[in-house]
């Protein structure tokens, strides 16, 4: 499953742009005019609020805990305690860029709470955040801090909105929601949670196994560098947005790419998450979902543009490719899709609905029956003829592409498709 750019690029757009940082200088990415004239806002001006979220980016980057803690509100113990859990979380993550802006714009009176006090400053803040060696540029999002003086001092006094929920638009990352656990092997970063964490072992090796098996069937290089988050947590699976056909717990898998600034082109980097239902459902369809997500990350801007068809069977085809013949399984409602007979590949729109199962297992023998009959090659050529530089190729153009490079249309390739299903499934 993936989430892509341009037809799936509704997983990131949100109300908000963003604008990023490096690791070193913590006021100096060329915004000085959004800190205005170091007036107040409450009893804390910006530039007081500027420079003690620059104490806490330097001490989340030295590793200094009790520098970390000095820039909260000491009273508040729930405050302490979620920071406490946020600070182990970067000190787990690689971080090349880490650092806030504070801009001038404040977050609505609605944001608040009746108990801050009208002294409370709640201005936006703009985070930006890098993986060392997995980022290719900062990713960047807007979220809020409340500061006050306690004692004479700006300190933060919330990282939430007054009731206690993420501030809107915000995008959270999963060290934003719960404890995380991390695991690397210099290609891979695996981020798990509590309730996951003791799979770990199993899934480095699956994910291992994955990139040397998809790195040796590619036409082209790729340095199988990714991010995996395996997370069993609600608060981290519910974060999701634009979710392939609308429902988390339909899928096994999801592939997506980390936007720099939402709802702006430049990706930072590609991220794939394993989904519960595919850790309880163990082997060979942890090693093969593994596999297709792989293939996501690997083909990445290679195939935008493509039919959805084409994009999820060609995963499909890859995670299968190492299975046996003999060994592998398809969809029970295929065969009795098959046997109803075809008009046509699955649409793009719809793709993952209530037909999702029927839509994959066509899709994937769809290029299964390619690769059979005129060699993976065949398979290759079609997506760079179907992305077309960038430009993509629309469903209803679909059959042009086919004819030119394999011979067939859509349809007479759907009812292969059927048939090969019936032969070997059937």
């Amino acid at each position: 499953m993936s989430t892509r750019r341009g037809s799936r690029a509704a997983l990131l757009v949100v109300l908000l742009s963003l604008v990023g940082s490096l690791l070193v200088g913590c006021s100096g990415d060329g915004d000085e005019s959004l800190l205005g004239d170091g007036g107040t806002t409450g009893s804390v001006s910006p530039d007081e609020a500027q420079k003690l979220l620059d104490r806490r980016a330097h001490a989340v980057r030295a590793g200094d805990l009790e520098e970390f803690l000095a820039t909260l509100d000491p009273t508040n113990p729930q405050l302490l305690t979620r920071q406490r859990r946020y600070f182990a979380n970067m000190q787990a993550l690689p971080l090349e860029a880490f650092r806030y802006r504070v801009l001038k714009a404040e977050w609505p009176a609605q944001l608040r709470a009746p108990g801050w006090g009208k002294d409370v400053s709640l201005p936006q803040v703009r985070v930006a955040t890098q993986l060392d060696g997995f980022d290719e540029v900062p990713v960047r999002r807007i979220t809020g801090f409340a500061f006050a003086r306690k004692n004479g001092k700006p300190v933060i006094l919330s990282e939430l909105t007054g009731t206690k929920k993420q501030f809107p638009g915000s995008s959270p990352a999963p060290w934003d929601l719960v404890r995380i656990r991390v695991q690397s092997d210099g290609d891979t970063l695996q981020i798990y949670d509590a309730g996951t964490w003791a799979k770990a072992g199993e899934i480095g090796s699956v994910v291992r196994r994955g990139v040397a098996n998809v790195q040796e069937a590619l036409p082209f290089s790729w340095d199988g560098k990714v991010v995996v988050y395996v997370f069993s947590r609600k608060a981290v699976l519910n974060s999701f947005e634009g979710v392939p056909g609308g429902n988390i717990t339909h899928l096994g898998a999801m592939t997506f790419p980390m936007y720099a600034d939402l709802g702006q082109p430049t990706v930072a980097g590609v991220r794939f998450t394993l989904l519960p239902s595919s850790i309880r459902a163990g082997q060979p369809f942890l090693d093969r979902i593994t596999r297709h997500e792989l293939t996501h990350v690997a083909v990445g801007e290679r195939d935008d543009g493509a039919p959805v068809w084409f994009a999820e069977g060609l995963a499909e085809y890859m995670g299968a490719r190492s299975i046996s013949k003999r060994s592998r399984r398809i969809a029970t409602v295929a065969v009795t899709r098959a046997r109803d007979g075809v008009a046509g590949l699955p649409a793009s729109k719809g793709f993952n609905g209530d037909d999702q199962a029927w839509n994959y297992a066509l899709s994937w023998m769809a290029c299964d029956y390619i690769a059979a009959t005129q060699g993976e090659s065949k398979l290759w050529e079609l997506m760079e003829a179907f992305h077309r530089s960038g430009q993509g190729t629309p469903d209803d153009m679909a059959d042009s592409v086919l004819l030119r490079v394999i011979g067939i249309d859509g349809t007479d390739l759907a009812n292969r498709a059927a048939k090969r299903i019936l032969r070997i499934y059937g």
